[in-house]
């Protein structure tokens, strides 16, 4: 027996509501760019290299401009986690400003201020833009760091 013209249509309504009811359920549950970049600094501000690399895909990329000429900086996948570390046994945060933080989509763009004593006792101070971009999960595809040079405290 054929469905009639109102049981199609009853049928197409709830095809719809269920579609709109998933796309729903996907939007809650899918991480927010700007709450994963908050957790992502703060790992960072505390000097934590294991949670650190938590925030990151499998084949994401690490970019570190120092507005020197030759000298960039590149990681890609677990080389990443070895980069942070380098960092913190390098330089020890004494204290970490997001200054300004916007999200559009899923990437996220900060201006950040760290403070930090270099393993050679100097206190230095960075003034860097910051931006992300983050896959459906939360997870950080590609995250440059641009800053200017190291300046004095």
């Amino acid at each position: 027996m054929e469905p009639n013209w109102k049981q199609r249509l009853s049928y197409a309504i709830y095809a719809i509501a269920l579609v709109w009811s998933l796309s729903l359920y996907k939007n809650q549950v899918s991480t927010n760019p700007l709450s994963a970049a908050q957790q992502h600094w703060q790992a960072i501000a505390t000097a934590n290299p294991d949670l650190l690399i938590y925030g990151y895909s499998d084949h994401a990329v690490l970019k570190r401009s120092y507005n020197v000429p030759d000298v960039n900086e590149t990681y890609q996948g677990f080389s990443i986690y070895s980069a942070w570390q380098d960092f913190f046994r390098q330089y020890d945060i004494k204290d970490f400003q997001v200054l300004e933080q916007q999200r559009r989509d899923r990437t996220v763009k900060a201006q950040i201020q760290i403070t930090a004593k270099s393993d050679q006792g100097l206190m230095v101070v960075w003034s860097m833009s910051y931006q992300a971009d983050f896959d459906q999960t939360g997870k950080i595809i590609k995250e440059v760091w641009q800053t200017n040079p190291e300046l004095g405290v």
